[in-house]
Formats: structure tokens, C-alpha cells, sequence
């Protein structure tokens, strides 16, 4: 029986600790106002005279701050020199390579060749892709025939860039390689093509 009673008591007292917890908790909620907890947490109440909460004036200010974020203007893509250069440079030779001016420079970059070498060897070799004895293959570049202008860029600079890795970094220490019958000929044509689109 008394066991049954220090039971019940001890229940009675986490029931009340409980609802007075529950009481406490429902105070202090209703004693903060939602404008107060607003303006710390959104900074859209400024000052005392705006303490009455407004959801429409609230949203309002949202949707008026939202819309000035969306009139910043974008900046223009920063456009690589390099890019125009050569562009520049194939547009006057009417070379169907002028518009693959970016992937030029992005495969020169990829495999850390000189940006105008590429470029520079297809009009020695085809007149800048106008006369290519193989599909897309504007380069003298073996027999091959590639997929697209893209592909050949990709290829011919990806093999241009071993020539590199070993110490073979400018188009005299290239052409006995690549072009050995007239070497000396032909690296002074490329040499002076990398000097025209760089101009």
C-alpha cells in the first residue's frame, strides 16, 4: 500500500513537473513578439515605429529586395585575346577553322603547347583546312581522317604536346619530326604564321 502510494506521488510530480514546463514554455512564447524575432532574424524591421507585424508589408519588402537582386546585370563573358587572335587571323584566310578559335586555345591549354601552333601549321599544310587531302585533316597529320575540325584540333594538339614533353618546343626543334624533308622550310612558314596571329 505504501508502495502504491510513493508510486502515485512520485507520478503526481513528473505530471505537474510536465504541465508546469509546458505552462513556462507557453509564456515566454506568447511574451516574445514574432516582430522582435523578425528583425533579428531578417533585418527587414528597422526601427520601434515598425513593432506592429504585417505579413503583406513583410513580403512586400521580400519581393521588392528579390527583384533588385534580379536587375543586377550578368557581366559578359570575358572573352581570351588568344581566342580573337586567331579567329581574327582565320576569318581573313575565309578558313572553315576561324569558328574552332576557342577549341584551339582550350586543347593548347590542355596540353601546353603554344596557343598559335596548331592553328599556325594548318594553313602551311592545307591552306587553313580549305585543301586537306583526308576528311578534317587539315594538318598533314599522318593519313588520318578525323570526325570533325573538333577532333582533328584535339588529336593534332594532343600529339603536339609529346613533342613538348620532350624538349621539343618550338616548331625548328618540331619539324625535323614532323616534316623532315623540309624541315628548315617549313618551321620558318610556321614561324611566321605564330608571329602573324599574334600581331
Amino acid at each position: 500500500m505504501n508502495k502504491l502510494l510513493l508510486n502515485g506521488k512520485k507520478a503526481l510530480s513528473i505530471t505537474a513537473g510536465i504541465i508546469f514546463t509546458g505552462l513556462l514554455i507557453k509564456t515566454i512564447d506568447d511574451q516574445i513578439p514574432v516582430n522582435l524575432i523578425q528583425k533579428d532574424f531578417a533585418g527587414y524591421i528597422n526601427n520601434e515605429s515598425e513593432i506592429s507585424y504585417n505579413n503583406s508589408e513583410v513580403i512586400e519588402k521580400i519581393v521588392t529586395e528579390e527583384s533588385k537582386i534580379k536587375d543586377v546585370p550578368i557581366p559578359e563573358k570575358v572573352i581570351d585575346k588568344r581566342v580573337t587572335e586567331i579567329e581574327t587571323y582565320l576569318n581573313k584566310r575565309n578558313s572553315p577553322l576561324a569558328k574552332y578559335a576557342e577549341e584551339f586555345v582550350k586543347a593548347a591549354d590542355e596540353y601546353k603547347i603554344d596557343y598559335r601552333l596548331v592553328a599556325s601549321i594548318s594553313v602551311i599544310e592545307s591552306s587553313a583546312g580549305l585543301h586537306c587531302f583526308k576528311p578534317y585533316n587539315a594538318w598533314g597529320w599522318g593519313n588520318m581522317t578525323f570526325d570533325n575540325w573538333t577532333d582533328g584540333i584535339w588529336t593534332v594538339s594532343e600529339g603536339l604536346g609529346k613533342y613538348y614533353q620532350n624538349g621539343l618546343t618550338t616548331p625548328n626543334l618540331i619539324a625535323p619530326h614532323y616534316c623532315p624533308p623540309s624541315a628548315t622550310s617549313w618551321s620558318n612558314k610556321v614561324n611566321y604564321v605564330m608571329n602573324q596571329i599574334s600581331e
